[in-house]
């Protein structure tokens, strides 16, 4: 017939190339894949390698804890250096530590404690209720907030030492007097707090529980405390603070009892190895309180960051 077109030779060649050439790229891939090593499989049991992911969160926290113990020496190193170049006015950590040790035998320091634990949880747990109630209230009622805001805050600025006399006259040295004094320095921060938090429960959520014709306390049951919660618990944690403060302010002002009286009692006589040990104690009971309050407003405000 003839010649057959150029289109037909040219597939003719492609189709009989020879293995290595370019036109034959199913076997090149083959090879290049029958040359490439296998993955082994990982050991049952084994973890896999750390990625950098979890050595930076690692990382993270490791860091600051070294900076804090870092400090701590440091601190520790100063405190024995002053107590060393001047033993009447500064005790080493040694001799603060063995007049820890002293008073807790005797049983002195025990019944303190115990005397000041009770003050600060009864003092405590009225301000809690107090100052919830009341900010919930504050949120509910716009007249209320608008006449008292200004008065919440200018009592909150007051220093409780100055109500010491007028407390003393009114209630005597005992319990109440006491109680009162950690009230009033704890009640403040819950209760601004609390009437923040349900200040700023979005408007949307509110006219949807009134549009679905929910009564006030399903409003309040399911808008307002679920939303309000993690602001209490902020409020919580900074009067755990203030109470602990407010403890020792009523025990050095009012009655001499407690870790607060044991702390008066030393510095009369001088005694700076119990005066800086309990100062040490209080120190770390401060932490370890302040501890707590994060943890529950860590657990209460998981939505959302807890910065440090």
């Amino acid at each position: 017939m003839g010649t057959p077109p150029a289109t037909h030779r040219a597939t003719d060649r492609s189709t009989s190339a020879p293995p290595g050439s370019a036109g034959a790229p199913p076997a090149a891939t083959s090879a290049a894949t029958s040359a490439a090593p296998a993955e082994e499989p990982a050991e049952p049991g084994t973890a896999p390698p750390a990625g950098p992911g979890l050595k930076r969160r690692v990382a993270r926290r490791l860091i600051p804890l070294g900076i804090s113990a870092a400090g701590l020496l440091v601190g520790l190193g100063l405190w024995q250096w002053a107590g060393q170049r001047d033993p009447v006015l500064f005790a080493t950590p040694g001799r603060s530590l063995s007049a820890l040790a002293t008073i807790t035998e005797d049983g002195t320091l025990p019944s303190a404690l115990l005397s000041s634990g009770r003050l600060l949880v009864v003092g405590l747990a009225l301000a809690i209720v107090a100052g919830v109630g009341f900010g919930l209230l504050l949120s509910r009622a716009r007249l209320l907030r608008s006449s008292t805001d200004w008065l919440l805050f200018a009592l909150q600025s007051v220093p409780i030492v100055a109500l010491a006399p007028l407390i003393l006259s009114a209630f005597g040295f005992g319990l109440p007097a006491k109680t009162l004094v950690v009230f009033l320095t704890a009640v403040f921060p819950i209760a601004v707090n609390t009437a923040e938090g349900a200040h700023r429960v979005p408007a949307t959520l509110l006219e949807v529980a009134r549009t679905f014709r929910s009564s006030e306390w399903r409003i309040w049951k399911d808008v307002l405390l679920p939303h309000t919660v993690p602001y209490a618990m902020t409020g919580v944690r900074q009067g755990i603070a203030m109470a602990f403060v407010g403890t020792l302010a009523a025990e050095f002002f009012l009655n001499a009892s407690g870790v607060g009286g044991l702390l008066l009692a030393a510095s009369t006589r001088f005694d700076s190895a119990t005066v800086l040990g309990l100062t040490l104690l209080v120190s770390v009971l401060a932490v370890a309180l302040m501890g707590v309050g994060r943890a529950v407003e860590g657990y209460f405000a998981r939505w959302r960051e807890v910065k440090s």
